[in-house]
């Protein structure tokens, strides 16, 4: 990528980058836009239970983090949020966990555990994660489960994000821009973004917004032996949407349209995977050392012969219509419509030698939602609110996987193999069939997700400072699936061969809260809540045997939570301390089925969760503000039967069925310890411009991808710090993200060739966090 793609302007921009972690506090207000209020107190205003509180009196552990900050930490998307939110962590393909509870497939057919929620309107697919933050105005992280008010399958916890409304009377709208260059092997890669918004206003009651963002990164990997000239090769990732509203004012009604668009292209991110180790004997050892790469866990390089790239396009429209009557009731309708298209295809073995060149896969879906929403007034002891949710979703998916296993085309044509083969009559060596592939899968999908709901929740106080609550929800879903798998000739058949599966599972389920705050002093609340959460059914992608059964069963979640939030000195002190308990039925989860050397979704019996989460602010003196936030998390399998075997694993059950329980094991993703602490300085240089200082220290203790003894990530410690200078509307600076260079994959999984042989090798996937970045960021705002 040449900076020339971005422009000149490129090369002086500059940002401020207020510490990363700043905006983890629950008290990161500063830049919160509306949510300081005239007096300066930093009152953070969120919308977790679904009306405007502020966050010191929610009775919910969450995480508020502002627009502004998310863009001056160089936050902008789901995956980089986890430095800022310590319960929140991300898996591959666009997978999430909190409080080490998440659903971490890839395939579409299971909704995720972790639900993301972007103006109200629930995402049905994890690949809606991959759309960059732009034009937000906050996001808020709500812990533990989350279904009773948000739609669906919020089992594990949501991600709330809530992007600018348009403003009535008033021209407004900013522009940032980055550049950096970020370590990598050989060569630097380089990366930037723009951004910006326009508010303008449309009479006296109505406005328009117009947002959009065009984001550009090279690679983490460098791919030192590349395909062919000719073949689709892309590993810069290339993003552009946009993103169109109105709101207007008609006396008592609010009608808020907005539509949004983005498209993406390139793997950066998304397929940066190399080798980690090589046991002797691998079946991929001496291709990978006839490329010159060296496998570690330093290692971030690779090569390919086979077509890498990915397309994605996505978008959507939606219409909150909101009245208020005269007797302080609400009524809200959301209704929301959204589409995805995907198509991706990487060389799975990344070396010039063709073992499994092609995984192609194609996604199209789409989902339309329906919610309608009243809310009591609450001017009195009694208030809440009650709805009805409607959800359906389409999708229809292809995968194609195929490769010479290591073969020279030369050999692979003759019989046994006969791949590309000239089919003739008669005994062998002829070869009666032509295969496709020495080793090859297919699979289409065909998934349709009906799902109605009725909820409501009431809160009634008591006596003065003294709230109860009680919510329920009940949920009627339906999806049904058609598969067709492996109908192509292969010598070897990766799952099951010519299997077709026409599938439907119903679930009802009736989900509850009970809670209770108390406003201790007018500057501490402490609350606790105890309910029952719910995640719906699907269905595995494969099929584990012919003729087989793939329906998972939906995931339940039953637990609690207790917690004190509030300030102190004056305000200058701001602090949160929860502990919670969670149990986990019928956990939804992946696993590599050696034996058919594919994926198969299943449900993991049951599982715990518990731990502490734990956030503090300090404003000692004028302009400096430290503090920390951390997440203690205790979590483990009860009881996980199906637990896939690894090579050599000493289990009396793996020389039986290739099976065994991980009963106390920690559940997979989960690290015990994750915390940032950051500091923040301000100070003024000029009466029209201030210097800003900052630096942060991200810290995760290791956890595991997979029961292998070697899919650990270890301990992560990363530092970040900034420089900059801000004044009435423009700010200036220069940041580094990772800034010793700890380099750490996202996940280690084994080798699936490897492993299908008995041999216990590993690779590994980074992300664009993986590796120190050095930038310049500049912003203007009118």
């Amino acid at each position: 990528m040449k900076y020339s793609q971005f422009g000149a302007a490129l090369l002086a921009l500059a940002a401020i980058l207020p510490v990363s972690a700043m905006a983890q506090s629950s008290d990161a207000g500063d830049a919160a836009d509306a949510s300081v209020n005239s007096n300066s107190d930093r009152t953070i205003i969120v919308t977790a239970t679904r009306r405007s509180e502020s966050l010191l009196e929610v009775p919910v552990s969450v995480q508020a983090i502002g627009g502004e900050q998310l863009e001056q930490s160089g936050i902008n998307n789901l995956s980089s949020l986890t430095q800022l939110a310590p319960s929140l962590q991300s898996g591959n393909d666009d997978t999430f966990s909190i409080r080490g509870i998440g659903t971490t497939t890839f395939s579409p057919t299971l909704e995720p555990t972790v639900s993301q929620v972007v103006d109200e309107v629930v995402y049905g697919t994890a690949a809606f994660a991959a759309a960059p933050f732009y034009d937000v105005e906050r996001v808020e992280v709500l812990n533990g489960p989350q279904g009773l008010l948000f739609g669906k399958n919020a089992s594990a916890g949501l991600v709330n994000i809530i992007t600018t409304r348009p403003v009535p009377g008033e021209v407004s709208g900013y522009v940032n821009a980055e550049g950096v260059t970020r370590y990598r092997p050989g060569s630097n890669g380089l990366g930037g973004t723009v951004d910006g918004a326009i508010n303008l206003p449309v009479g006296a009651n109505s406005a328009v917004r117009l947002a959009g963002v065009y984001n550009e990164q090279d690679s983490v990997v460098q791919v030192i032996e590349k395909p062919a000239a000719g073949t689709r090769f892309e590993p810069v990732l290339k993003q552009y949407g946009g993103r169109a509203k109105w709101l207007s004012e008609i006396g008592d009604l609010t009608v808020y349209l907005q539509g949004d668009y983005l498209n993406s292209t390139g793997t950066a991110g998304f397929t940066d995977l190399t080798y980690r180790y090589l046991a002797d004997g691998s079946t991929v050892e001496g291709a990978v050392a006839a490329d010159g790469v060296t496998p570690g866990f330093d290692n971030l390089e690779a090569a390919a012969d086979g077509p890498s790239f990915r397309d994605l396009e996505m978008g959507g429209v939606s219409a909150n219509l909101s009245y208020d009557f005269a007797n302080d009731w609400t009524v809200t309708s959301i209704t929301a419509w959204r589409k995805l298209d995907t198509e991706f295809q990487f060389d799975t073995d990344f070396t010039t030698r063709n073992f499994l060149n092609t995984n192609a896969n194609t996604t199209d879906y789409e989902q339309f939602s329906q919610e309608v929403r009243v809310a009591l007034p609450d001017s009195g002891p009694f208030s809440g609110q009650v709805g009805v949710y409607y959800y359906s979703s389409d999708t229809h998916n292809t995968v194609l996987r195929e490769g010479l296993n290591g073969l020279p085309p030369f050999v692979a044509v003759n019989f046994p193999f006969c791949v590309d083969a000239v089919v003739q009559p008669g005994p062998p060596p002829a070869c009666s069939v032509s295969n496709s592939g020495f080793l090859g899968q297919d699979s289409d999908i065909r998934q349709s997700v009906r799902s109605s709901a009725v909820f409501g929740q009431f809160d009634y106080e008591l006596v003065p400072d003294l709230t109860l609550s009680a919510g329920g929800r009940y949920t009627h879903d339906e999806v049904s699936i058609e598969l067709t798998e492996n109908t192509g000739n292969y010598f070897v058949t990766l799952g099951v061969p010519n299997n077709f599966t026409d599938e439907d599972i119903e679930a009802d389920n009736f989900s509850w809260k009970l809670s209770a705050d108390w406003q201790a002093t007018p500057d501490v609340l402490v609350y606790g809540f105890y309910g029952r959460g719910y995640k719906g059914p699907g269905f595995s992608n494969s099929s584990p045997a012919p003729g087989a059964s793939i329906a998972v069963e939906p995931e339940i979640s039953k637990g609690g939570e207790i917690g004190i939030k509030g300030t102190a000195l004056d305000r200058l002190l701001t602090f949160s301390l929860a502990a919670f308990y969670t149990k986990f039925q019928n956990l939804q989860v992946q696993a590599f089925n050696v034996p058919l050397q594919t994926f198969i979704l299943d449900n993991a019996a049951e599982a715990t969760t518990k731990g502490i989460d734990a956030t503090v602010t300090l404003r000692p003196v004028s302009g400096l503000t430290v503090g920390a936030n951390a997440a203690f998390l205790d979590a483990s399998y009860d009881s996980y039967p199906s637990a896939q075997c690894y090579p050599q694993q000493t289990d009396p059950s793996c020389a039986t069925d290739d099976f065994f329980d991980a009963a106390g094991l920690p559940v997979l993703l989960s690290a015990d310890f994750t915390s940032t602490v950051f500091a923040n300085y301000n100070v003024p240089l000029t009466n029209a411009i201030d210097g800003v200082l900052g630096g942060s220290w991200y810290h995760r203790s290791s956890y595991s991808t997979g029961f292998a003894p070697g899919q650990e990530v270890p301990t992560t410690d990363r530092f970040n710090a900034n420089a900059g200078v801000t004044g009435d509307n423009w700010s200036l600076g220069i940041f580094c993200r990772n800034c010793f260079n700890q380099i750490r994959p996202s996940s280690v999984d084994q080798v699936p060739g490897d492993a299908a042989s008995g041999i216990l090798s590993y690779n590994q996937r980074f992300t664009i966090d993986s590796v120190r970045t050095v930038g310049l960021r500049a912003g203007f705002e009118f």
